[in-house]
């Protein structure tokens, strides 16, 4: 009996271990949300294989100027061959007399009943006219490119993780002073009462403080509802199930003290992933160019082939092995001007990409000094809130001696608690976007991790 209590007992606390690790792993810090986004997001997985078909291309454009060796072989079973019947006839002689000496008819096969052939063959590119080289440029380029494109998909992601992990941040905060503001108007409800029913304060006084409570109850049902609806945001951005239950790490929107000093730099555009595929972009159209100029070049070839068929016309006897080699020489002389144009139209690839980039660098410098802009004007609003918050704060308190001292009314302590409470709201949400827009300055200048 004591050996069966043990082992439940045992179990009873394994099972309370495992139950509270598993809660333990459902906290989850700003970093652990970016990174879950990052392992689940399809966008993401789908630009990674963007770029890993860019590095197989690359190796592809790498390896074209080695040697190719192929194999080729054919079969052919003719089951009535064509014949040609030829004549029996008397032989000439020299002195055109008769010669008497006759030739027998005879029947020739004018094709093989079974034919084949096989061959080993080497081919080797010695001047292609620089196409080569430049396809393995632009392949190069196009792997920067969709490097550049992971990174920007990354960094759309990252800021929609922190716009709603500080979202529900800012909920969290919020639905705790509500709930100090339910224990606050319960006490002044009772307190009321009392008043009422001892003769000092009317009835109407507790239907004010009673009103003001239920409003704060049904505010803080709509927070809760709130909170669980940015939670499901946050799980299906990050992967987990939408109705997951899941705790974030912080609870207090802690602000960096440097963010003041932010400034415009015409270098933090060089980070920026969009400039970074703009500029690859123009190099392409550029290399693009070239590889017209390598299409009417000379191009030289080698080749080598070790065969055997049937018929053979290069060997002595049937199914006797024999070698060839030699170059092939193509020189593009006349094309009723296919270059020229080819040309023309590569230039105007040029010039496109080059007017992309600059009206997307101006649409980027506004971005940049936008974010600035929103970043200075929430610290501004920050502190303007804690300066509120600190007299709603100083407010409240005097408001409630007062009451119980007799000086003030009901209705000035509801006055303020409703003060109270907008300044903590406004302070939460002043701090929420800060940190929001702080991410959005981030990414501008390509710095968002």
């Amino acid at each position: 009996m004591n050996n069966s209590i043990l082992k439940l007992s045992m179990a009873f606390f394994a099972g309370l271990l495992i139950i509270s690790q598993s809660n333990a792993q459902e906290v989850w810090s700003l970093q652990d949300c970016k990174q879950k986004a990052l392992d689940h997001n399809q966008k993401v997985k789908s630009a990674i294989s963007d770029y890993k078909a860019s590095e197989a291309g690359l190796k592809l454009s790498q390896r074209a100027h080695l040697p190719n060796i192929n194999f080729e072989s054919s079969y052919l079973y003719l089951k009535d061959p064509n014949q040609m019947k030829i004549p029996g006839y008397e032989l000439p002689s020299t002195n055109g007399l008769p010669s008497g000496v006759w030739s027998p008819a005879s029947t020739n096969n004018l094709t093989y009943e079974n034919t084949y052939s096989a061959s080993l063959g080497l081919s080797l590119p010695i001047y292609m006219g620089g196409k080569l080289q430049h396809a393995k440029h632009i392949s190069s380029l196009a792997l920067e490119l969709a490097a550049d494109h992971v990174e920007l998909t990354k960094s759309d992601l990252l800021l929609d993780v922190e716009e709603k992990y500080w979202g529900l941040v800012s909920l969290k905060e919020q639905k705790t002073v509500l709930e100090k503001s339910v224990i606050l108007l319960t006490d002044v409800v009772k307190q009321v009462t009392n008043w009422y029913e001892t003769g000092i304060v009317t009835k109407n006084e507790v239907l004010k403080a009673q009103v003001e409570l239920n409003n704060v109850k049904l505010a803080y049902l709509e927070l809760k509802n709130n909170v669980e609806l940015s939670k499901m945001s946050l799980n299906q951005t990050i992967g987990n199930g939408i109705l997951s239950s899941i705790k974030i790490q912080d609870s207090i929107l802690i602000i960096p003290g440097q963010l003041s000093a932010v400034a415009f730099d015409e270098n933090q555009l060089n980070d920026r992933p969009e400039v970074k595929m703009l500029n690859n972009q123009l190099e392409i159209s550029k290399t693009q160019k070239k590889l017209v100029n390598a299409d009417y070049m000379p191009q030289l070839v080698s080749f080598a082939n070790y065969m055997m068929q049937n018929p053979n016309h290069y060997a002595e006897q049937e199914d006797e092995f024999t070698f060839n080699a030699g170059v092939s020489l193509n020189i593009p002389v006349f094309h009723w001007g296919e270059k020229k144009l080819k040309k023309q139209q590569q230039q105007m690839s040029i010039q496109k990409a080059g007017y992309e980039i600059d009206q997307n660098i101006e649409f980027i410098v506004l971005e940049i000094r936008q974010s600035i802009f929103r970043l200075r004007e929430s610290l501004v609003k920050l502190n303007f809130t804690q300066t509120s918050l600190a007299q709603a704060e100083e407010n409240l308190k005097l408001e409630k001696n007062q009451l119980m001292e007799g000086i003030s009314t009901t209705s000035d302590l509801l006055d303020a608690q409703v003060q109270w409470q907008q300044s903590h709201a406004d302070y939460i949400n002043a701090k929420a976007k800060v940190k929001t827009y702080e991410a959005a300055y981030y990414k501008s200048i390509g710095q968002l991790k």
